[in-house]
């Protein structure tokens, strides 16, 4: 059930992306529509007894950028690696585990800092979520002295952050190069304090994983 459940919703997430691009006012504010691919550095989550690696991949996905104002966009981004995941023990064994894909699900905003012809320089800001989904189906050979291992999704907010160029090679179509930090967060906390100075209220969020990719995209301009 959990599995349906995940592929329904990045099913619905990708319809919601290929839907707004036909509405009359998001072609009359202008889209750029970048299918891309790349390399995911996919980073790994320290433990008590060792590691849990998640092999580093090529990644696909798709983004979609509608201008709000100039040099200023709104950005839908979906991004999937496939990959393992593996157990690697301090003592220097490893325990191959399962099969893993990882996505990303983020709306942000993309500013234009510099312009030099055919060339633009951004940065990039998103929001959204993560899905780490494994198949559940081990791909190797391991020995945990007979312990039953259950494998589930795991859905975490997340953010990122990066920058990159656009390389236009004409009116309609261009190169999209760019690097980002993925940060899945783990952990969060906040409170609320009262002295005889005042009061105050906190929030705090961290990520046990980092992530990063480097990506290459075909650009598709539709509308003005």
């Amino acid at each position: 059930m959990k599995k349906i459940k995940s592929q329904l919703l990045k099913t619905l997430f990708l319809i919601a992306l290929i839907g707004s691009i036909f509405t009359s006012n998001t072609l009359a504010q202008g889209v750029e529509i970048t299918p891309f691919y790349g390399f995911h550095f996919a980073g790994k989550v320290s433990g008590y007894n060792g590691d849990l690696n998640i092999r580093d991949a090529g990644m696909y996905g798709l983004m979609l950028d509608i201008n709000v104002q100039k040099g200023m966009q709104v950005e839908l981004y979906y991004s999937r690696t496939d990959t393992r995941a593996d157990f690697v023990e301090y003592r220097g064994l490893t325990y191959k585990l399962t099969d893993v894909s990882v996505n990303y699900f983020q709306l942000g905003f993309l500013r234009t800092v510099k312009k030099m012809k055919n060339t633009e320089m951004y940065g990039i800001f998103s929001l959204g979520a993560s899905l780490f989904s494994p198949s559940g189906q081990p791909y190797g050979v391991y020995d945990f002295e007979d312990e039953q291992i259950y494998f589930e999704d795991w859905w975490l907010f997340a953010m990122t952050v990066g920058g990159g160029a656009k390389i236009w090679l004409s009116e309609r179509v261009g190169l999209r190069l760019e690097g980002r930090l993925m940060m899945p967060i783990t952990w969060a906390g906040g409170g609320f304090m009262v002295g005889s100075g005042g009061g105050g209220f906190y929030l705090g969020g961290g990520s046990a994983i980092l992530q990063a990719s480097l990506t290459a995209g075909l650009m598709v301009r539709l509308g003005k």
